[in-house]
C-alpha cells in the first residue's frame, strides 16, 4: 500500500490521466493495458487472500476489498499536493492504516 499511494503521490498528472483515459485507448493498447491493471489488482487480492487464509485479516469479499484498497490509493493522484497539509509519509502511512482497516486486519 505504502508503495502504491506513494507512486500516486508522486506521479499524479499521469496517474490522473491514465486511470481516467483508458476508455480513450484504441486496441490493442486498450487491451494491453487492461491486462497489466488486472495483474496489479490481482496482486492485492492474492495478498488479501492469503491475509484471510491466514487468519490475520477478515472480510465479506476478497475481490471488493481489493478494489476498495486500490481505489484508496489511486484517488491521492487526485488530490494530494506536494505543498499541502500532509507530507507524502503521512498520507501513506495514513493510507496504509486505512487499508488494514478494510482488510479487517487483527
Amino acid at each position: 500500500m505504502d508503495a502504491h499511494v506513494r507512486f500516486h503521490a508522486r506521479h499524479r498528472l499521469e496517474a490522473f490521466v491514465g486511470n481516467g483515459e483508458i476508455r480513450s485507448l484504441v486496441e490493442p493498447h486498450r487491451a494491453t493495458v487492461l491486462a497489466q491493471r488486472a495483474e496489479y489488482e490481482l496482486g492485492f487480492r492474492t495478498l488479501i487472500s492469503e491475509g484471510v487464509d491466514a487468519g490475520r485479516f477478515s472480510v465479506g469479499s476478497v475481490r471488493l476489498a481489493s478494489y476498495a484498497v486500490l481505489d484508496l490509493g489511486m484517488g491521492v493522484s487526485a488530490w494530494y499536493r506536494e505543498d499541502g497539509e500532509l507530507s507524502e509519509n503521512e498520507v501513506a502511512w495514513q493510507h496504509t492504516e486505512f487499508a488494514l482497516r478494510i482488510v479487517g486486519a487483527s
